[in-house]
């Protein structure tokens, strides 16, 4: 009686498994069948959504696995799940090595995000502000918000003809109390960027961009800039110039400080 139980079990357990074969076998078999087209599409969803989800659905199967470097999933792939910079002590070599050519041909593809880090991280970290500019712009054109904001915040520390073009665009960014909060949120976004990298621009380290004197009785009056996503930093502001000191303010506050001699 207990070795026809113990066959019955493993009898049971043989069909379980089988079935999941065969669903599996159907699954694959159904996706087989669609249009290349379609194929893709559902493999960019996916990846935009989430960078691991991405990774498991191009290991699931061989038609996800055939589409997944199309130019198509890496211009709409998440990078949530990507650090801005690869930590050397949690992340091995190989690692590191896969996620920078990820990124790398992300930014190829037209990948918005990817250009916007590379943008932030070619300025404050290495120099290179034609370069970081480029990056931005073409990040903007494809509608990245936080790209625009950033590019007013360049232009104002590369001053000379720069700087005016810079003030213009923070200013209108913030014409109205809605583009005031989006532009609150691409603060914040560059902010939490800042603080992960290491800032080495002297152009944003070594000079501060010169106030405006009605920004200076306001920053007097109530103190440095409050940071709160329900308060409207700009309510007193009397011109662009004005409102973008406000922007420079919370920047320069997260920057490293630098001892004069």
């Amino acid at each position: 009686m207990v070795v026809g139980r113990h066959s019955k079990k493993i009898t049971k357990m043989r069909g379980i498994r089988n079935n999941k074969l065969i669903i599996k076998e159907k699954f694959y078999s159904s996706i087989q069948s669609l249009p290349n087209e379609l194929v893709t599409e559902i493999v960019a969803r996916v990846a935009s959504a989430s960078f691991k989800n991405y990774i498991n659905a191009k290991l699931s199967c061989k038609a996800f696995h055939e589409v997944a470097n199309e130019q198509y999933v890496y211009q709409n792939a998440k990078l949530t799940d990507i650090p801005i910079e690869p930590s050397w002590e949690k992340q091995k070599q190989e690692k590191i090595n896969k996620l920078t050519s990820f990124m790398e041909l992300c930014r190829e593809c037209g990948n918005t995000e990817a250009l916007y880090r590379k943008g932030v991280m070619d300025f404050f970290k290495d120099d290179m502000p034609e370069h970081a500019l480029e990056l931005l712009k073409r990040a903007a054109k494809g509608g990245h918000i936080g790209a625009f904001y950033v590019i007013g915040i360049i232009t104002v520390f590369m001053g000379g003809e720069f700087k005016r073009k810079g003030i213009t665009l923070i200013g209108n960014m913030k014409e109205t109390k809605q583009l005031r909060k989006i532009t609150r949120e691409c603060r914040k976004k560059l902010v939490e960027i800042l603080t992960q990298i290491w800032v080495k621009n002297p152009l944003v380290l070594e000079q501060r961009p010169t106030r405006c004197t009605i920004q200076h009785q306001r920053i007097r009056r109530n103190g440095w800039p409050r940071d709160s996503d329900d308060e409207d930093d700009d309510m007193d502001v009397h011109c662009d110039a004005c409102s973008c000191e406000v922007e420079i303010d919370y920047i320069i506050s997260v920057l490293p400080k630098v001892v004069m001699y």
